[in-house]
């Protein structure tokens, strides 16, 4: 049986996790609209914006951003295998933006990271599974729910 203030915990952790990189996204495009870029989110588009969050234009200019948020210090959670390219293991963004949440008696900081002082020796491949969409479905799930 699962122990329900693990469940709980769990719960919460994913939650602030979301929260976290919800902030996060909105953060940098504040930041890169203050600079007078025009600024769209593309993390859930498809296709030519695969591997990053937003895409910054002004004029001429063009910035593709991956953007992480967390609450540890120093700390970059692990992106996804669809933001780096696998042969060159390089960054597909042009940058790495981490907004760094401290404790709330200190301001959020950004680093941007550009995707060139991120050396390749540095990404570690991680293999990791995902569950299809397919199998997520309440007539699937539904029949393993257990009474309590």
């Amino acid at each position: 049986m699962v122990d329900e203030a693990e469940a709980a915990r769990a719960k919460e952790n994913a939650v602030e996790e979301e929260r976290v990189e919800h902030l996060a996204v909105a953060f940098v495009r504040r930041y890169y609209e203050a600079q007078g870029f025009e600024v769209k989110n593309v993390s859930r588009a498809r296709g030519e914006h695969g591997g990053y969050d937003l895409l910054a234009v002004k004029g001429s200019e063009r910035i593709t951003a991956e953007v992480k948020g967390c609450t540890r210090p120093y700390g970059i959670p692990d992106p996804y295998c669809t933001e780096f390219d696998p042969e060159s293991r390089r960054l597909i963004a042009d940058v790495l933006c981490v907004v760094y949440f401290p404790p709330a008696t200190e301001a959020p900081r950004l680093a941007i990271i550009p995707r060139d002082e991120i050396p390749p020796e540095y990404i570690i491949e991680k293999r990791a599974y995902r569950i299809s969409g397919r199998f997520k479905k309440k007539e699937i799930i539904s029949k393993f729910f257990v009474d309590q």
